[in-house]
C-alpha cells in the first residue's frame, strides 16, 4: 500500500481513510479507538479539573462513554455543545409543533448532552440502547424520563406517544436494515402530524470516501462502514441526499433541509398521515 505523507503534515486524507479501512478489516479499530480515548483524556485532564473546580455542582459524565459518543473528553465542550444544539432543536420544535406542552423524545440521548438543556415546558423522554448512559442520566438529570431500548425496535413507548422526536447522529451509526426498521419505529411513536428532526452525515470531506464508496454515494446509495458493533460511533453510515429524500424519509413531508447543523446536516420532516414508511 502506497501511503503518501510528509514528516510534518502526516498522511493525506485519502491515505488516512485507507489506513482506517485496513484497521477496520483487521478488526483492530476498537483498539485504536481505545488509544485515542487515552490520549483525549490526558489532553483534557487539566481543563476538566479546572471545570469541576469552577462548577462544583456539576456531575461529570463517565469519560469513556463521553468519548465513545462524542469523540472528545471535555466537560466544558459537553455542556457548551449540548446547550448550543438544544437552542437549535427548540427553535424548530416551537416553529412546527403547536402543542402547548410538546411531548418530545430524544432518541439516542447518550449522556443527556442535549435533553438536559430543553425547556421544562416540554414533556421530555430520552431513549438509548446503552445501559450505562441511561443509568447515569436517571441519576443525574432531573425533569426528564429515561428509558433503555434494545438495539432493534421497538422503543418502549406507545403508538403516537410523541409530538416531536429528534435523532442526532443516530442513523449515522446504523446498518441499512437498521435504517429501514428504525424509521418505521420513529413513525409509529410519532403522533399524527408529529415532527421528526434528524441529523445526518451527508457531506464527506475531500478524500474521505474510498473509490467504491464514492461510486455508491454518487449513485444515491447509503454508504456503511461496519465490522464493529452497530450503534457505536466507529460504525459509520454516510447519507446521500437522494437516499434520504427518496427512501428514508419517503413517508414524511420535508419541512426543512438539508440544512448545515454543526458538523452534520439536518432535516425536519412531518409524519404524513397514512403514508407507508
Amino acid at each position: 500500500m502506497n501511503v503518501e505523507s510528509s514528516p510534518t503534515k502526516g498522511p493525506s486524507p485519502a491515505a488516512k481513510q485507507r489506513l482506517v479501512a485496513l484497521a477496520r478489516g483487521l478488526g483492530v479499530l476498537p483498539v485504536l479507538e481505545a488509544a485515542r480515548f487515552l490520549r483525549a483524556a490526558a489532553l483534557s485532564a487539566c481543563e476538566n479539573r479546572a471545570y469541576l473546580k469552577a462548577h462544583p455542582g456539576f456531575a461529570p459524565p463517565p469519560l469513556w462513554w463521553m468519548h465513545d459518543m462524542y469523540s472528545h473528553a471535555s466537560y466544558a465542550r459537553y455542556m457548551a455543545s449540548g446547550k448550543a444544539t438544544a437552542v437549535q432543536i427548540v427553535r424548530r420544535i416551537d416553529a412546527h409543533c403547536p402543542a402547548p406542552r410538546p411531548r418530545v423524545a430524544d432518541w439516542g440521548c447518550g449522556l443527556g448532552r442535549v435533553i438536559r438543556h430543553l425547556p421544562e415546558r416540554y414533556d421530555r423522554t430520552g431513549f438509548d440502547y446503552n445501559r450505562a448512559a441511561i443509568d447515569w442520566c436517571k441519576a443525574h438529570i432531573r425533569g426528564a424520563t429515561f428509558r433503555r431500548n434494545a438495539a432493534a425496535p421497538p422503543l418502549p413507548a406507545e403508538d403516537g406517544a410523541f409530538d416531536a422526536l429528534y435523532a442526532l447522529s443516530v442513523f449515522t451509526h446504523l446498518s441499512e436494515a437498521g435504517h429501514r426498521a428504525w424509521i418505521a419505529e420513529v413513525a409509529r411513536v410519532l403522533a399524527p402530524g408529529g415532527i421528526f428532526l434528524g441529523a445526518f452525515h451527508m457531506t464527506p470531506r475531500a478524500g474521505q470516501l474510498l473509490p467504491g464508496e464514492r461510486a455508491r454515494f454518487e449513485a444515491g446509495e447509503l454508504v456503511v462502514r461496519g465490522r464493529v458493533k452497530e450503534g457505536r460511533r466507529i460504525f459509520t453510515a454516510i447519507h446521500p441526499e437522494r437516499y434520504l429524500r427518496e427512501r428514508l424519509l419517503a413517508g414524511f413531508d420535508i419541512l426543512e433541509g438539508p440544512t448545515p447543523f454543526f458538523d452534520q446536516t439536518l432535516f425536519v420532516a412531518r409524519k404524513r398521515p397514512g403514508a407507508p414508511v
